[in-house]
């Protein structure tokens, strides 16, 4: 599983967790409860139950193949490509104009990242399961519960740089001006351009 807006490149990473639940259910279970914008007790949006009583359909999604330019996020570029992709997502709430307000990924994702000066290349497991919470005001809130991946640019203050894949629960915290926290909560994160180098 990969951050859809991490993906693009933001910024630096800022916030604090005041609680998260060891397990959460998309469809009955609580929600993380954390400090988002320097809000204390925040609490993401959330879909609650389907209200026709039949569940909701699962639909194919496919990571991307990226590149990181030199420098960007490791002092060489990188080329990540997906060698076993079978993620599958659903939208388990909508605002009234339609956009998602809260998002369920899963599945196995497996991605090679190749150094591109040495040729040298490590393939990551970012096989997942987890919640995306899509704030009125912008930004995105992901629960994990497994693995993701997310690229962090040089120039934080606060996360290092790199190709990251974080293992275990986790959340990732992006707000409306692009800025990222990425929070372990039981989990570790390996910097493929440690890997690589």
């Amino acid at each position: 599983m990969r951050s859809r807006s991490i993906a693009g490149g933001l910024a630096a990473i800022m916030a604090a967790v005041l609680g998260v639940p060891a397990a959460a259910s998309a469809a009955t279970g609580p929600v993380p409860r954390v400090s988002h914008g320097g809000i204390p007790g925040y609490q993401a949006p959330f879909a609650g139950p389907a209200t026709t009583g039949r569940p909701i359909p699962w639909k194919p999604f496919r990571t991307q193949p990226w590149h990181d330019a030199p420098g960007k996020v490791c002092a060489f570029g990188v080329n990540a490509t997906p060698v076993r992709d079978h993620e599958q997502f659903r939208t388990l709430s909508r605002y009234p104009g339609g956009k998602p307000k809260v998002q369920e990924f899963r599945g196995p994702l497996f991605v090679r990242y190749t150094n591109t000066k040495t040729g040298k290349s490590v393939v990551g497991n970012l096989s997942g399961y987890g919640w995306f919470f899509f704030p009125a005001g912008g930004g995105e809130d992901a629960y994990v519960a497994s693995h993701i991946g997310l690229t962090v640019p040089v120039g934080n203050k606060g996360f290092p740089a790199g190709e990251w894949i974080v293992s275990g629960q986790s959340l990732v915290l992006v707000n409306s001006a692009g800025a990222i926290n990425v929070v372990l909560i039981h989990a570790t994160a390996k910097n493929m351009c440690s890997a690589l180098s």
